[in-house]
């Protein structure tokens, strides 16, 4: 029989690696149900994924000193579409404020701001209103530094909205819209920030179509 202390000492060794592997994290994941749907179509194992379905920037916020602890290389946040009724104005200043405390606590993390995905047959969301808050995370992105915006709204749309084979209700992607947005992102997840933020590089990829990273 398998004594009570060994089974302790195997789950807490568990829990140690758990806790390790995230400590050691290179790369962490920021939004809402978009982004927590990587964890169950794969594609960044090496991910630590702090996605959380109705997430806003006002809940990124409240939680952000676990991202901070970790010292991360790279972060990824895209978020905006679950407080698109609020006033853009209000979504960068959280996003500012974001950015800043990441900065602050850990200068040398590289935040990747992605753009708000379209919607499309979502008369309650505006893509009018997504593509100015875009521009203005974009203006933001340019403003701050350690911080490099991709566009991913171009990409996923047709005729100014969401390309509808790729959403299952206007908003949540299917396993092909994962399958883009892995393409545009997987130079960004994989390559060294040294490498990644080398104008050169940062140019070929803003030259891809419908791609507009730019990083200060």
């Amino acid at each position: 029989m398998v004594s009570a202390w060994f089974r302790i000492g195997v789950v807490s060794a568990a829990l140690l690696f758990l806790a390790a592997g995230e400590a050691w994290a290179k790369t962490v994941f920021l939004g809402g149900s978009q982004t927590a749907g990587w964890k169950y179509v794969g594609g960044f194992s090496e991910v630590v994924n702090k996605a959380a379905v109705s997430n806003t920037t006002t809940k990124i916020l409240k939680s952000l000193n676990s991202v901070i602890a970790l010292k991360p290389e790279k972060v990824f946040i895209l978020e905006g579409i679950n407080e698109i009724w609020s006033p853009n104005a209000s979504i960068l200043s959280r996003y500012r404020e974001i950015l800043r405390r990441i900065h602050q606590g850990s200068p040398k993390t590289v935040v990747f701001v992605q753009s708000v995905l379209p919607v499309v047959n979502r008369p309650d969301l505006s893509n009018d209103k997504i593509r100015e808050l875009n521009d203005g995370l974009r203006a933001l992105c340019a403003e701050l530094p350690g911080c490099v915006y991709i566009d991913l709204f171009g990409h996923f749309a047709v005729a100014g909205a969401l390309n509808e084979s790729l959403t299952t209700d206007g908003v949540h992607l299917r396993p092909d819209g994962y399958k883009l947005w892995h393409a545009l992102i997987e130079k960004y997840v994989s390559l060294p920030n040294e490498e990644l933020l080398r104008p050169e590089i940062l140019a070929g990829l803003a030259g891809q179509p419908g791609a507009a990273p730019t990083a200060n």
